[in-house]
Formats: C-alpha cells, structure tokens, sequence
C-alpha cells in the first residue's frame, strides 16, 4: 500500500473502543506509575521489525512516534478506524491483523512447533499416505504433554520487547508452563482494556489455541500491570471472567478521542 497517501476515513458517532454500554461505571487507572525503562538494541529492532508487519498489515504509517508509544499510537489508530468503519467488525479484525503479523514473524517456527508442541500432523503426510484425514490432524488434544513447560522457557527471550521483563512462572497447580510479565509496556503504555482485550489477549489465545495447538490463557492484571501467560488452560470468555473489569478505565486514551469524534 501507498503509505504516503493513507488518509483515515471522516469518524462516525457510534465509534467506540468497546461494545458496552455507556452508562457502566469506570474502572481506576493501575495503581503504580508508568516506568521509562530503556531498551537494548535487541528489543529495539524487534520492536521496529514488528511495527513494520503492523504497518504492512494495517495499510497505515508506522507514524512519527518512536518505540513503545509509536507501538500504541499504531494500535489505537486502527482501532478507531475499524471502528468507524463498521464496528460490529472491528473487534475481530483487530485480533485477524496480529494474528497474520505474529504468523509471519513466527515464520518456518511455525509448522515446527504444530508438530513437535502440538502435535499437529501435517498436511503432507496425510498426502504421502493418501490419508486425507490425517491432513491436519492433532494427536495429542492440547497439546504434547512437555509444551507449556518448553513454551514458557523460550517464549521471554522473544516477547520482552513487547511486555518488558518477564520471566518463567508456574500455573494455578504448581507445575511450569507459565510466564510471569512484571509490568506490561503495552498495557501500562495504552491504559486502554479494549486494545489489551483484541490487539493481545485475544489473538495471542487464539494464534497459540487454534493455530498451534497449544491452549494458552492471557490474564492481565489492571491494578499492577503485571500479566500471566499460561499455557495448558482453555482460556475463559471475558464475560465469565470476575476480575475482567466491566467500564473502561478512568485515564484511557481511546475513550476520550472517540468521546471527541462524536461531539
């Protein structure tokens, strides 16, 4: 696409950063403040290598913004186009971009680790053997039983860019297969649940759930920022989660530009 001459489309009164209803009380803000940690220079060009897939799957400028607020400046422009567009479709097609932009950074990686994590048979064997319903098959349900533990152990080196530190935890059992985020960068960052809702939690369990073949349950907290990946859990849906807050959060970026688009 011809980023120069991307222009969004005029807003529309019904855009809004999520479907509830406006009458819900709001949530307050996280109760510790923003860090300013810096990057290394790995997390740097991960950074920009995945701001230029948003781009790329967005059709929109990367924008003058660096880092991290560049990151959520890029999000929450998309969000509110989508938005305004038609938002009976935009959560949906917020969670479809990361999915495409996490399936081609993850590359090659991914047919490996449907195999060997998710024991996913893959397509050619079932046309090797002439068995079309092995094409695709998954062997092991959830999973083969060492995935979230091996997952957990690899996936800080290459998501930290994104969230900040994180390090290998344990799930609600005691057993490994989890990653503890002391304080997400892209939460803290947007103050906005309907960006951490469909551009992370929601695709990152469905691109591990669907596409993998490994369960994975994202649960952020928003009084701390602090974030749990656990993998081997079917995640819940957000109605049915207690601790998922019900209004928007009080300092929350999205709600006030779309409360300006429709004046």
């Amino acid at each position: 696409p011809d980023y120069g001459s991307y222009s969004p489309p005029p807003p529309l009164a019904s855009a809004r950063p999520t479907s509830e209803a406006a009458d819900v009380p709001l949530t307050p803000d996280a109760v510790v403040p923003v860090r300013d940690d810096p990057m290394s220079l790995y997390d740097s060009l991960l950074l920009r290598i995945f701001r230029a897939s948003v781009s790329r799957y967005t059709g929109m400028p990367a924008g003058d913004l660096p880092g991290m607020d560049g990151l959520v400046d890029q999000g929450r422009s998309y969000m509110l186009k989508l938005n305004a567009e038609d938002p009976s479709t935009a959560d949906k097609r917020q969670a479809d971009m990361v999915r495409s932009v996490l399936r081609s950074l993850m590359g090659p990686v991914v047919p490996v680790y449907r195999l060997f994590m998710g024991g996913i048979v893959p397509s050619f064997v079932g046309d090797l053997l002439k068995n079309d319903g092995l094409k695709d098959r998954q062997v092991f349900s959830g999973g083969l039983p060492y995935a979230p533990y091996l997952t957990s152990a690899v996936t800080p080196l290459f998501f930290q860019f994104l969230v900040g530190p994180a390090r290998p935890g344990r799930r609600d059992d005691g057993s490994r297969g989890a990653v503890v985020v002391e304080k997400c960068r892209f939460l803290e960052r947007s103050n906005c649940k309907g960006m951490c809702l469909h551009i992370c939690k929601a695709p990152a369990q469905e691109f591990f759930g669907e596409e993998l073949g490994v369960p994975l349950t994202v649960k952020p907290n928003f009084d701390t920022h602090e974030c749990h990946w656990v993998w081997g859990r079917e995640p819940e849906e957000v109605e049915d989660d207690e601790e998922w807050p019900r209004g928007c959060l009080v300092g929350c970026e999205s709600r006030k530009q779309v409360a300006a688009m429709a004046r």
